[in-house]
């Protein structure tokens, strides 16, 4: 899930800078895909007592 959303996140960006459309409605909608990600990777790397 962390790889998925991480390459979600840079798909959106790279095809907002290819298209020219790089406006901060592209950052709002990557947000939930980088939220996602650090709940993701936090639980992977996080040691359990």
């Amino acid at each position: 899930m962390a790889l998925a959303t991480a390459g979600l996140a840079i798909y959106v960006l790279v095809e907002a800078i290819i298209t020219d459309h790089l406006t901060q409605q592209v950052f709002y909608a990557i947000l939930p895909l980088v939220l996602l990600f650090s709940v993701a990777w936090n639980g992977l790397t996080n040691k359990r007592d």
